[in-house]
């Protein structure tokens, strides 16, 4: 029996994990990826902003859930992402009954895996103790394990909103108008071509021009000599950390569009003295 109860002692001691060993639950953070905010939200409006670009607006009463791939708006150091839920404006009699919920996810993700595979940041959840009433903006702030790879944080300056600068930027917009009506494949992609250059780096494919020139010619193609750019009472808004300029019209809408229903959203950067689209 002593035998026995001894060798079970040896067996015991010799399967008890070595401290040094020891492998951490708490996976490490990976180096590359794609940041991605998921959202959900039933029964009330949801608003998300990152770094000052609109993931989601909030003035659909319908319920909805999405996923917003936001490598583009990831800058060096601090990051926010700002979250809002507010009460319906209609159908409040109907959901009335219904659970009002909203949930945002913040996660990192890989080529290849389903969002709620990648490793998740931060999570807000709404309603839950200690959070931002109705109505209220609440922030969630944090340091980029790692920075998806772009020039433009190396090369952007930080903008100072004047009515010179304002005015430069139509100027600019006016001009890029009038080549995209051009239909020079060429010339459109030299005005583009940070931002298609930066596309492929931050998103981790090729860049290749002749099938930037070929995407091109098939959008002039489409949409031909069609653009129109409106300058009526336009808005000026800086995000990223004031290293990009937003051009819309007061209700936030795409200020050059097509009379085929396209439109081209308006992201410039002041590089080397001069306007650059960058997104």
């Amino acid at each position: 029996m002593q035998r026995i109860l001894f060798l079970f002692l040896i067996f015991a001691i010799s399967h008890l994990p070595i401290f040094g060993e020891e492998k951490s639950s708490i996976p490490s953070p990976p180096k590359e990826g794609y940041y991605i905010i998921t959202y959900k939200n039933y029964s009330v409006n949801l608003e998300i902003d990152a770094n000052g670009y609109e993931v989601k607006g909030g003035s659909s009463n319908e319920d909805s859930s999405g996923q917003a791939d936001i490598n583009y708006w990831i800058l060096p150091g601090k990051n926010k992402i700002k979250i809002r839920v507010t009460e319906r404006k209609t159908k409040q009699k109907e959901n009335g009954s219904l659970s009002q919920e909203a949930e945002v996810k913040l996660i990192i993700g890989q080529k290849g895996q389903f969002p709620d595979e990648g490793q998740l940041l931060k999570q807000y959840q709404w309603p839950k103790s200690n959070e931002a009433k109705l109505g209220e903006w609440t922030e969630l702030e944090f340091d980029p394990p790692f920075l998806p790879p772009s020039q433009l944080w190396k090369q952007a300056e930080t903008i100072t909103l004047t009515k010179e600068k304002e005015s430069s930027a139509i100027a600019f917009a006016n001009e890029f108008t009038k080549i995209l009506n051009s239909k020079d494949s060429k010339k459109i992609l030299s005005m583009i071509q940070f931002r298609a250059q930066d596309t492929s780096e931050v998103r981790y494919y090729p860049y290749v021009e002749a099938d930037e020139i070929k995407s091109i010619a098939g959008m002039t193609k489409a949409i031909g000599s069609s653009w129109k750019l409106d300058t009526k009472n336009p808005k000026f808004t800086l995000l990223c950390n004031n290293q990009i300029l937003s051009v819309t019209n007061q209700k936030g809408d795409p200020i050059i569009n097509s009379k085929k229903g396209a439109a081209i959203p308006l992201y410039l950067s002041w590089i080397d003295g001069k306007w650059v689209i960058v997104r």
